[in-house]
């Protein structure tokens, strides 16, 4: 099995390791979950990059957790995103 690093075939026929970047995102209740993007968010909190969505996850809640970075009742909610990019 592999090491569970996606990795794709780069231009000179190497491999190389894609890593996804953490973004929470602040959206007004009146965006639908499906809409809620970083160009369409109150505020964006960006965060680590990192090897896998697992992490991304995990490092999204740690960050929400240690952080005073809450959404107002009734106003807003938060989203954890796990951007894919290169490294």
């Amino acid at each position: 099995m592999g090491s569970g690093r996606l990795e794709e075939p780069n231009s000179s026929g190497g491999r190389k390791r894609m890593l996804y970047s953490v973004m929470i995102l602040v959206c007004s209740l009146q965006v639908s979950p499906s809409d809620c993007r970083p160009e369409t968010a109150i505020d964006v909190v960006r965060g680590p990059r990192v090897a896998s969505q697992a992490q991304c996850g995990f490092l999204g809640q740690a960050t929400i957790a240690r952080t005073t970075l809450a959404p107002r009742e009734g106003q807003e909610y938060l989203k954890i995103v796990c951007r894919r990019g290169e490294a």
